[in-house]
Formats: C-alpha cells, structure tokens, sequence
C-alpha cells in the first residue's frame, strides 16, 4: 500500500500576479484521490511519457495503459488475473484519428485559472489557483476546482475539484487528489512496460475502459447552463480541435444545443432540459462508450444452470393499488440513499443489492442491511456460463444474481463485512466467514410489457430491477416527468441497469419514478421521473427482483 508521506512546513509567500507555472507533459506521480461522498480513498501511481500512460489502482490492483494502437486493463476476473485490450479504433469515428493524449492528472493550464491568497496543504505553504464556472440555477452543480502548488520544490500538492473528475471525465462530485510524490521526469521504459500476461495473451475487451469511458460522464452529469455559444463553450470545458475537425464539432453543439431548446420549448410545464459539457458529441459517440448494463435479452444471457433458479412473478390477487406510491415515504428507512457508481460501469450490481436491501427491510421489519456492490462485482463475472458479465465494464443484473445462488449458494456478505466500494475490478475475497448480509434462492421475471404486474409487484414486494434504454434526451434530463418520444420502448437499446421504487401522476400523466447510481448530484437529487406507457424506456421491459430467502411475503403491502 502506498506510504504517506511526512511533509515538512515551508513559509514561503508566491507572489500574486507572477506567472503560474507551466504543467509538465511527462512525469511519475502517486496520488491518493478521495471521493468524500461515496466515501472512497484511491491510491494511484500515474506515469506519464510522451506515447504511453500507465495507471496503477490501489498499488497493482488493477493496472491501465494506455497508448495510441489502444487500451490495455491488467485486472482480476473471478480472482484470476486476466488482460484485456480495447483498440483504439473502438472509440468515436470522429475522435479516433487524433494524436493520442493522456488523462489528465494535472491542470491542462493554469492560465484559465486565477491565482489567490497562497494557504497551507499538509502544513505546507502552497501557491493556490482556483477556477469557478456557474451551471444552472440551483448551485450544486457549479464547478469550484483549487490547485495548490508547491513553489519552492515546485510540485503540485493538491488538486480539489467540486466538479467532473477532469483525470476520468466522470461525474460532478467531490474529488480531492493529494499528490505524496512527484517527479517531472520522463518515466523509465521498464516501469512503463506492460505486465507479460498483455504481452503474451491478451483478450478483447467487450467495450472500452473505465479511464476512457465518456458514457458513464454523460449519464452523471447533471445538466448545466453551459453557453451556447461554442467557443465559450470550448474554453469552458477545455476542448480544442484542428481546424478540420472545429466545425463538424461546432455543428454537432449547434444541433444538440437546439435539441435542448426544443426539449424545453416542447415540454414546459413538465419537464426541464438543460445543456452539458457534452454537446459537441453525437448520440453514437456516447453511446459507443456506454459501459454499464449489457445489451441482451434474458433467453440470450442465461445458461441451463441458471434457468434453474429462475421463475414468472405470478399475480398474487391484491387488493387494488394505490393511485400513488414511495417507497422511500410509505416506510421510511426501506430505501437507501442515493448511491455512486462513479468511474465504473457498474449500475448492474445496484440493480441487484438496492432490491433485496429493501425487501429484507420492509418485509422483516428490521434496518436496512447495506449490501456490498463490490462483492457482486469482483465475484459474478461469466466465463462461458452465461451471460456477459464484466465487472466494471458492464454485465446484467439477473445474471449476477444467479451467479450468487449458482457458486455461493445465494449467500450475499454484508457491506461492513466485505469493505467499501472501489470503483474498480477487485479480488473475489473468500466470504466463508463473513457475517451474512441476505441470502437468495433466484431470480423472478415480470412478464415482458405487463405494466400492471409491475405496479403489483412493486407494491407487494418492493423495489424492483429494471433495466431502461437512455436516450439522447434524457443525457440532459433535469426535473419533472420525463415523456419523449425517443423513449418508446425498445428492448434492443436497454443499456442500463436502475431500481424502480415507485409510481404516480403529476400534470396529468403516470410515471415510474426510478433511483439511479449517479449521485445526488444528477436529475432530481438522483432520481428520474419517467412516463408509463408507450414511452416508457422500456422500464416494463425487463423487470424482476430477486428472490430471497427466509423472506415471508404478504398478500397486502407491509406498511
């Protein structure tokens, strides 16, 4: 594990107004990236040359590289050490031409930022520069960034975000990177050097790589007020492009920006759109990156095993539903709060723990039991036995859940015992000793459009799994109820995994009202109202839950 680093107080005052300094391109650094919210601390060794960058997640847990012919990810599947390899032609048409460019683990130009009164980090007296952006109208989603830059051994010490993570184009959160070393040397080619598994049998990756996956930004991102005029736009988001590229990226912004309009226009009264830093990509482009649930239908996915454990939800003759319900207020303390996904296409696994964590808590009548989604996602994947589950490049809910029952005999440890969320692929840890959080028997289809069933089902066991389409519209999804026509149902285009915890009507029209793992920070405090029906996102599509063990079911709801 990475050592913290003793620092030493230097009283040295940076003179406001000098020139900041210039970023070095190559350089070694080990960081220790904190996401308060989650909460998560991420140790990172980065190395950066010319041609090459190399990330190391929790020292070698797992390890990217990544390079202009494409991708590497040197990760654990099922406890095994596998290497995956995403070339570089996987990403957008537009994009896959340009010079390869790293992640960014250090400002890009400290010349848009403005330098303030220097303050001390870790006792020392750092130089600090600050960038602010206002997006919309509430205040949680302006973008507040500080760098604190050492001046006298001149290294950065830190770099706080209120913003989307810059190094991952991840989401709006909290993001706090505390360097605790730093050479501004070109990394030696022996400690760029891929592990001899990438060189000797590396597999295809099924989509591209958490580092590089735009999508997973898109979706978290709650809109902002990003100007519409497109080279504001560009300096606010810190994009350029060659001359030949600048105008089809300007008539893309142009389009979408008019999409939104549209949206707002069409749609007031219900709904509000709004602009992110997104819109100078097209649909495929995001949707190329899209990570998270996997696309198949429940016949395609399932092996003969794990048919087994699967059964129809079958209707259980009650009493007739309430016009509106929530969970979250018919009984509260049944539902969670609002998770993170963060730099992983992981929403599936939500789909499986966020269900049976309020079916214990409603139907025993005791506190919610937090399950891990890190067990689900370091111990699930598929290796010929159905399904394509991937850790945290995508996999389907139902399949993890079935994996459970197929190799642990449905036992699921609970969160405190198996340990926090990484955002990463980790080790299969041994559970034979870990307290039990739940315990499923299989997994439990709705019938495929049978709207009524999932109404009863949601009222009588709580909330459900389902997976929904995203579409263009619903990237820039802000408040109300989300009712569009690119939202007709279309099981082909489900891509991501999300737990529905209730129904209603406001303005007229019935809607699912779904939880996400986006953070508060998307949507209405993380949650999306989506109409019933037609235009659906095909929420009626694949619902189902988890089947749990030792659970007795009402006929009635318990309230």
């Amino acid at each position: 594990m990475v050592r913290l680093i003793a620092c030493v107080a230097v009283l040295v005052t940076g003179a406001l107004g000098a020139a900041p300094p210039a970023m070095p391109d190559q350089y070694s650094a080990v960081i220790l990236m904190r996401m308060p919210y989650i909460p998560i601390e991420m140790p990172l060794r980065v190395l950066t040359s010319g041609s090459a960058q190399k990330v190391e997640y929790y020292d070698g847990l797992e390890v990217d590289l990544s390079e202009k012919a494409g991708s590497y990810k040197f990760t654990y599947n099922n406890s095994k050490r596998v290497c995956m390899f995403s070339p570089s032609s996987a990403g957008p048409t537009l994009l896959k031409d340009d010079p390869w460019k790293p992640a960014a683990f250090l400002p890009p130009d400290l010349a848009q930022y403005t330098q303030e009164k220097d303050e001390s980090i870790n006792g020392i007296m750092c130089n600090k520069f600050t960038q602010y952006t206002k997006r919309g109208t509430v205040g949680t989603m302006d973008d507040h960034i500080s760098f604190y830059w050492d001046p006298v051994v001149e290294k950065p010490v830190r770099w706080h975000m209120h913003a989307r993570a810059v190094p991952f184009g991840s989401h709006t959160d909290e993001y706090i990177l505390d360097f605790l070393s730093f050479q501004a040397t070109e990394p030696v080619e022996t400690d760029l050097a891929l592990p001899k598994l990438c060189t000797e049998q590396p597999t295809q990756a099924r989509s591209s790589f958490q580092v590089r996956n735009f999508l997973e930004a898109a979706r978290a991102l709650r809109p902002s007020s990003t100007s519409s005029h497109f080279e504001a736009f560009l300096e606010n988001t810190g994009k350029s492009y060659a001359p030949e590229e600048h105008a089809a990226r300007k008539a893309i912004f142009v389009k979408n920006m008019r999409l939104v309009d549209e949206l707002n226009r069409k749609h007031a009264g219900r709904t509000t759109f709004k602009a992110n830093k997104f819109m100078d990509m097209t649909k495929e482009e995001i949707m190329s990156f899209r990570g998270g649930k996997a696309k198949s239908t429940p016949s395609e996915r399932r092996s003969e095993e794990h048919k087994k454990y699967v059964s129809v939800h079958e209707t259980a003759g009650a009493p007739q539903q309430p016009e509106d319900w929530d969970w979250r207020t018919a009984r509260p303390g049944v539902v969670g709060p609002v998770k993170d996904q963060a730099m992983c296409g992981s929403c599936w696994t939500y789909g499986i723990t966020e269900p049976i964590e309020s079916a214990i808590a409603i139907h025993t009548k005791n506190d919610l039991i937090e399950l891990p989604e890190q067990f689900v996602l370091d111990c699930t994947w598929t290796n010929g036995t159905g399904g394509v589950n991937n850790g945290c490049d995508g996999g389907n809910s139902d399949v993890g859940a079935l994996e459970i029952v197929r190799k642990f005999g449905g036992i699921i440890p609970s969160a405190a015992a198996y340990g926090q969320y990484l955002s990463t692929n980790g080790y299969c840890r041994d559970i034979g000793l870990m307290d039990v959080g739940a315990k499923i028997t299989g997994w439990v289809d709705i019938k495929y459009r049978e709207g009524l069933q999932v109404l009863e089902a949601l009222y009588q066991r709580g909330p459900l799994s389902v997976g929904i389409q995203v579409p263009e519209d619903m990237l820039y999804y802000d408040t109300g109820v989300l009712q569009v026509a690119d939202c007709a149902f279309n099981e082909d285009e489900i891509d991501h995994a999300v737990t529905l915890v209730g129904y209603g009507v406001e303005g007229g029209v019935n809607y699912w009202l779904i939880r996400n793992s986006w953070s508060t920070y998307w949507g209405d405090l993380g949650y999306i109202k989506i109409a019933r029906g037609s235009t659906d996102c095909c929420v009626s599509c694949q619902a189902g839950y988890p089947l749990i063990a030792e659970v007795a079911y009402q006929q009635s709801v318990v309230v």
